[in-house]
């Protein structure tokens, strides 16, 4: 309870210290638009939406929406959904965006399953969707790197808190007094939207695991923080972000986020709680992978929807994750929520984790825009020999050992020393907020807020 108290205080608290009128936007860089059935003209969720022998691509929101990255010069988007005829548009500098797609319904037979939209039929037996997420789940623990006796990992890992669907109002009065604000804002993941970036937060570390007697450390080497969160206390922040935004384990039975607990896509009751499609081969990273798709039976329960790409060979080894959470859910302000995550497996088998993301928006009411959040994670240097150095942090009682200079690290060594790219509009986030700050109308409801929230 009190962690959904913070976590009501802190998007109160973005709501009421920006309170600049906000309009859609577009951005020509970006493939987006919204796939709707067109015979009821309703929007689809959770549609694959890809480019043809490529990894980019990703799944409609609760909207039918969907908005990505990648090169203009891929050839075919191929968009796909169980029980809909397969779409293919052509890729060109002259394509129009917004796509409007329609799908159409088409019923088909795989084994026993018949299946079509609205009205499905599924079933487990003789079922190769749901024989192959067996055998996912009985060995999904033999390639984890918990088995090793000691590992170790550099992690980079960075926090955005942005201010969703935003601009300033050209008529509007109070708009033009924040009319520089225009120059940061970026664009959302999510919906493709213009967001403006209100806190930025990232870590440098080295996460440290002992099998025997079993230990598990993060040694901070440098970490900054920068944006409107400076109006809470650093406690209530850190605590709110620490339950808020942690790291996710689809390995595990249970995945714990938000303060809720979702069912894993390979949990051991996931036979049970999910149902699986098999849909398409895609390559990744040069591997062939079986696009193995699920669905909790019951849309209201704590699970997800998403893709598993498993590499098609006997290892059964999932090279990467992509899921949402169902739109039935009932979650407090989380409108939307995605996870990402890549995986390789090194020369014995042991999976690794390369890269992970955990897209959110939240929202209180249709009056305010809400809050976007996207935070990522890069790791890097997997090592699997102990040191006196890692020994010594294991045996600390405090789950995260810091150093003293590790809030004082100049730019120098932040650009040195990080695995993944920041953006600029990222980094401006400080230069932003001292602009801000210079304007005697922030400037005072920043302190009027303080005063409350404290």
């Amino acid at each position: 309870m009190r962690d959904k108290i913070l976590l009501y205080i802190y998007i109160m608290l973005f709501a009421c210290a920006a309170p600049l009128t906000t309009q859609a936007q577009q951005t020509k860089y970006r493939i987006h638009g919204l796939i709707t059935d067109s015979v009821t003209r309703e929007a689809l969720p959770y549609v694959s939406v890809r480019i043809k022998n490529s990894s980019y691509g990703c799944s409609s929101d609760n909207n039918g929406n969907f908005s990505f990255l990648a090169p203009i010069n891929k050839d075919t988007i191929i968009i796909s959904s169980i029980g809909y005829k397969e779409k293919r548009i052509a890729l060109t500098v002259h394509t129009k965006l917004p796509l409007k797609v329609r799908m159409s319904p088409e019923m088909y037979e795989l084994s026993e399953i018949t299946i079509k939209p609205k009205k499905e039929k599924y079933s487990k037996k003789n079922n190769p969707a749901v024989e192959l997420a067996r055998r996912i789940i009985e060995r999904r623990d033999e390639n984890s790197p918990k088995n090793k006796p000691f590992y170790s990992r550099d992690r980079h890992e960075k926090l955005n808190i942005a201010l969703n669907n935003f601009s300033t109002a050209e008529s509007n009065h109070f708009g033009q007094n924040f009319s520089f604000l225009d120059q940061y804002i970026d664009t959302s993941l999510i919906s493709g939207k213009p967001i403006l970036h209100v806190s930025t937060r990232e870590l440098l570390a080295t996460d440290y695991y002992r099998k025997e007697p079993h230990s598990e450390r993060q040694y901070v080497k440098a970490r900054q923080r920068a944006g409107i969160d400076d109006m809470l206390s650093s406690e209530s922040t850190e605590a709110l972000f620490e339950e808020t935004f942690r790291d996710v384990d689809i390995f595990r039975d249970n995945i714990s986020l938000f303060g809720n607990k979702f069912v894993s896509p390979v949990s051991t009751l996931g036979l049970s709680f999910y149902k699986y499609y098999i849909m398409d081969t895609i390559n990744i990273d040069g591997q062939r992978c079986v696009d193995l798709t699920f669905a909790p039976h019951n849309p209201e329960s704590m699970g997800f929807n998403g893709h598993l790409y498993v590499v098609a060979d006997s290892s059964y080894f999932i090279k990467m994750v992509n899921m949402n959470v169902p739109k039935d859910i009932n979650m407090n302000f989380i409108e939307y929520m995605n996870i990402k995550q890549n995986f390789d497996r090194l020369a014995d088998g042991t999976r690794i984790l390369n890269n992970e993301s955990l897209v959110t928006e939240f929202k209180i009411s249709n009056a305010i825009n809400g809050i976007y959040a996207n935070r990522e994670v890069a790791y890097r240097n997997y090592s699997f020999d102990s040191n006196e150095k890692a020994t010594e942090i294991l045996n600390k009682k405090t789950a995260v050992v810091e150093e003293h200079e590790a809030t004082n690290r100049d730019k120098e060594y932040w650009s040195v020393n990080r695995i993944a790219d920041v953006s600029p509009k990222e980094l401006a986030v400080a230069e932003m907020m001292a602009q801000l700050r210079s304007n005697p109308v922030y400037y005072w409801l920043e302190k009027g807020v303080t005063f409350l929230f404290t």
